[in-house]
């Protein structure tokens, strides 16, 4: 069952992360740009790309983990795979699924500015 203070911790944290990942994408280009003209162009491509790839590695995670599993169980001779640890999948890729959410939602507010 998913409770309220779930839903708002991982909603917080996604949004932390994805400010963590504008902050530095920031810096990075203040640094290596020399001119500041197109920041905020620039600044929009990069995060839209980075919440992309973000949303792609979560959907793919989950699509592929218990394939990818039954693959190393096979061949790895690996620890059977389970609904215990789907589950411990599903809530781990639930940050990237929601952090390439807010980063693709920041770089449309940037590309609006």
């Amino acid at each position: 069952m998913v409770t309220r203070k779930s839903v708002l911790e991982l909603l917080v944290r996604s949004l932390v992360y994805s400010l963590i990942v504008v902050v530095i994408d920031f810096v990075l280009i203040v640094f290596l740009a020399y001119g500041t003209g197109q920041l905020t162009y620039v600044l929009s491509f990069v995060v839209l790309l980075e919440g992309g790839i973000c949303l792609l590695a979560g959907g793919a995670s989950v699509f592929y983990s218990s394939s990818v599993a039954k693959i190393s169980e096979v061949l790895f001779h690996t620890k059977p795979w389970d609904a215990k640890r789907q589950k411990q999948v599903e809530q781990q890729v639930q940050v990237f699924i929601v952090t390439g959410t807010f980063l693709v939602g920041e770089a449309l507010l940037l590309s609006a500015i």
